[in-house]
């Protein structure tokens, strides 16, 4: 009996890329790894499924399960032929989860045992306070006109200040102090965390031009919880 998989017609485009991509490998790589799909992988999925849903899988269900495990597959084999593993990211990623992995062999904390480290070592979990922000970027080196400085200085809005010189408008998302000063200068940054939110910071000199910055948000500082980050705390235990 076919598997399933062979009727779902993205299966058969799944497999003329993943041809493609191994032809590739095959000529240019001589180390090229092989696509190799763990069909009990396949089957865990859609027993996760089934389970999440309380009633077992259609059919249409089990073919795109399968279908997103080959695609899956395939985008992991292309990224590390690309060398996208090779990123401080993935490599936090994949060393957090093998303290996950390793720590189910050593011994786990008591909850009294967690609260008391997560008291003493409070500063670690500390975060700082964050702010998101509009920047504005102004295409040139010269002074800008008074009638602009005037708004920048009352908190006109981006989409509301009057003038024609050519700008950029981009969102700084969430970023800390420290973050501001590394792109930019530690002035604009102290400027940013204590200035009246309306009025527009800067500038700042670079080589796009004068870039100003606007507080949208203000997000405090805080420590969260024990409950919030008991993994993190039960890992920085365990190590």
């Amino acid at each position: 009996m076919q598997p399933r998989i062979l009727k779902e017609p993205t299966f058969y485009f799944l497999v003329i890329a993943a041809g493609i991509s191994l032809l590739y490998w095959t000529f240019n790589n001589k180390d090229a790894q092989q696509l190799q799909i763990d069909w009990q992988e396949v089957e865990a999925r859609i027993l996760v499924t089934e389970l999440t849903q309380g009633y077992p899988a259609s059919e249409q269900q089990r073919e795109e399960i399968e279908s997103t495990l080959v695609a899956d597959y395939i985008l992991v084999m292309e990224a590390y032929e690309l060398g996208l593993q090779n990123d401080a990211r993935i490599n936090d990623i994949l060393a957090q989860k093998m303290r996950h992995v390793l720590s189910g062999n050593v011994i786990q904390p008591s909850d009294q045992e967690l609260e008391d480290f997560y008291q003493e070592y409070l500063f670690r979990y500390q975060q700082p306070a964050r702010i998101t922000a509009t920047e504005l970027v102004f295409n040139t080196q010269d002074p800008l006109p008074e009638p602009l400085l005037e708004q920048l200085a009352n908190g006109v809005g981006e989409q509301d200040l009057a003038t024609g010189l050519n700008r950029i408008a981009g969102i700084l998302p969430r970023v800390t102090q420290d973050d501001l000063e590394s792109i930019f200068d530690a002035d604009i940054a102290r400027q940013a965390f204590t200035t009246d939110d309306a009025t527009w910071v800067g500038p700042y000199q670079s080589n796009r031009g004068q870039h100003w910055l606007q507080i949208d948000e203000r997000f405090p500082a805080r420590t969260p919880s024990l409950e919030e980050i008991v993994d993190q705390v039960r890992l920085d235990w365990i190590t």
